[in-house]
C-alpha cells in the first residue's frame, strides 16, 4: 500500500494549520490572562498605598531631622534659582535682576 505525496502533503497543511490556530487562540487566552494580573495587582497596590496614606506611614521610621531638612529645602532652592542665561553665541551673560 502505498500513500500518496498528495494526502501526505493535505494531512500536514491541515494540521500546521490546526496548530497556528491553537496557538493564536492560547495566546489571545494567555494575554488576556496577563492583562487581568495586572488590573488586580494595580489594584492591590492603590489599595496597599491608600492603606499607608490613611494610617499616617509605616510604624517605626523615625522622623525626618530638622537639619537635613533644612540642608534640603537649601539645596530645593538652589535647584529652582535661574539658569544663567546664554547668548547667541553660547557664551554666558551676566544676570541682570
Amino acid at each position: 500500500m502505498e500513500i500518496s505525496l498528495f494526502a501526505v502533503l493535505a494531512v500536514f497543511v491541515v494540521l500546521q494549520g490546526a496548530t497556528i490556530l491553537l496557538t493564536l487562540f492560547l495566546a489571545s487566552r494567555g494575554t488576556g490572562l496577563v492583562l487581568e494580573l495586572f488590573q488586580e495587582l494595580d489594584e492591590k497596590l492603590a489599595g496597599a498605598i491608600k492603606g499607608l496614606v490613611e494610617s499616617g506611614g509605616i510604624a517605626g521610621i523615625e522622623p525626618v531631622n530638622p537639619l537635613q531638612q533644612a540642608i534640603a529645602q537649601m539645596l530645593i532652592g538652589k535647584m529652582q534659582q535661574e539658569l544663567p542665561q546664554r547668548a547667541p553665541n553660547g557664551q554666558f551673560q551676566e544676570n541682570l535682576e
